[in-house]
């Protein structure tokens, strides 16, 4: 018995010990004192946010904006302390992003730039056949090509630094869900640019994140947007693509997904409070993936066979209609074409 009692009381400290070593780990944070933060996409959303959230922790911030007159840029000007700066910034615009180098090269003042918070992006909800190739290359260059000439750039003053890159990707880049096929390549490939860079500035003592969020209602999600403009999409969309597919399957999944939009979450602190730790944290983390409930989900989801994950997406979308070249009354018509055609 009393073997047990010191083994039971042994655990207990044991078990203390690491919770106070895990909990210290996790909150013991890095001084803001001559560190400068660059950000990307600021004009509004995350970016906006987490802008505002660093100045008032002190840090020196550089908010790369796409639109320096734009309402967000304008705010932040206004309530953000005399260290924030505002820089024209697109990410898709090579001279704009030399600009920036020699700018905060010459605002720095002193500072060293601490991190590169890539988290500009894009964002559109289109079946891949009716989504135009002009705005499936628009997409890319935003989110991952900007995001790749970003870091090119700054890396030299981040290495110097032994600071960190963030790099915004999605729960889009762990499971591709249909209708963000453009969306999903985009996250996907910052996820693996992103862990293979890591993997290559460990030696220089730089760390490079991901942020990978679930749902949360920003402009991405707004559903008159992306009903809208999917709705545009397919109305330009080639003639046999709308014929193969048919209105019906195009009102359906339209639908489906103005639910699913629905149920995003409005707690962006659950985002923001992420990349802040990565900032700022002693020992961040390699990936973020908020909330963590769904971050358990979807790895769980990975660990599954693609066809049971396709069952469960295909459930979980709950899309009733068929393209019309695949429903029954077509099937029956092409079937008896296709034998006619082969008897002449």
């Amino acid at each position: 018995m009393l073997l047990v009692m010191c083994a039971c009381t042994l655990a207990v400290l044991l078990a203390v010990v690491i919770g106070v070593f895990v909990y210290t780990r996790y909150h013991k944070t890095v001084t803001p004192v001559l560190k400068a933060v660059l950000i990307t996409g600021c004009d509004h959303g995350f970016g906006y946010m987490l802008a505002k959230r660093l100045d008032r922790g002190g840090y020196k911030i550089f908010a790369g904006c796409l639109d320096i007159h734009s309402e967000g840029a304008s705010n932040l000007r206004s309530v953000a302390s005399s260290k924030l700066s505002i820089i024209p910034l697109d990410v898709t615009n090579d001279a704009q992003i030399e600009a920036a180098r020699s700018t905060i090269t010459e605002m720095l003042l002193g500072h060293v730039l601490w991190a590169v918070v890539n988290n500009a992006g894009v964002g559109d909800y289109a079946l891949f056949e009716w989504y135009p190739k002009v705005q499936f290359k628009k997409l890319m260059d935003v989110n991952f090509m900007g995001m790749v000439n970003v870091t090119r750039t700054f890396l030299p003053l981040i290495r110097a630094a032994k600071g960190r890159i963030i790099n915004m990707s999605s729960m889009a880049g762990r499971t591709a869900m249909p209708g963000y096929t453009a969306y999903s390549a985009s996250k996907f490939a910052v996820i693996g640019f992103s862990e293979s860079l890591r993997r290559e500035m460990s030696v220089f003592g730089v760390t490079v994140v991901t942020v990978e969020p679930s749902l949360y209602k920003t402009g991405l999600s707004d559903v008159d947007i992306v009903s809208t403009r999917n709705a545009d999409f397919w109305a330009a969309a080639e003639p046999g693509i709308k014929r193969d597919y048919g209105e019906s399957y195009f009102r359906d999944t339209q639908a489906v997904w103005g639910r699913i939009l629905r149920f995003g979450s409005g707690n962006h602190k659950q985002v923001i409070d992420c990349y802040v730790h990565a900032v700022t944290a002693v020992h961040p983390h390699s990936r973020y993936a908020p909330p963590f409930i769904m971050r358990i989900s979807n790895d769980f989801m990975n660990l599954l066979a693609p066809r049971l994950q396709d069952f469960i997406i295909k459930t979980v979308l709950g899309v009733t209609a068929k393209p019309d070249m695949v429903s029954p009354d077509h099937g029956d018509k092409f079937r008896t074409g296709r034998r006619r055609s082969h008897a002449y």
